[in-house]
């Protein structure tokens, strides 16, 4: 599964999950089409900031944000 690129609350625990901490999954409702499931809730593991899928969704989520500002 792929990292989360935007920050949200989990839907499972409801706990917050900054970047890199989770999963997002497509639903079929038109108005909310993402969702994010933390790690911990998702696979039971414990991410630390050194995680080479944090650092890279980090990466992924701050290109993305200047590749908006120069358009």
């Amino acid at each position: 599964m792929a990292r989360n690129r935007y920050p949200g609350y989990c839907y499972c625990c409801g706990a917050y999950v900054p970047v890199g901490y989770g999963h997002f999954e497509r639903t079929g409702d038109p108005q909310h089409r993402w969702r994010i499931k933390c790690v911990k809730c998702a696979s039971g593991q414990v991410v630390h900031d050194t995680d080479p899928e944090v650092v890279r969704a980090r990466k992924l989520a701050s290109c993305s944000i200047k590749s908006k500002e120069r358009h």
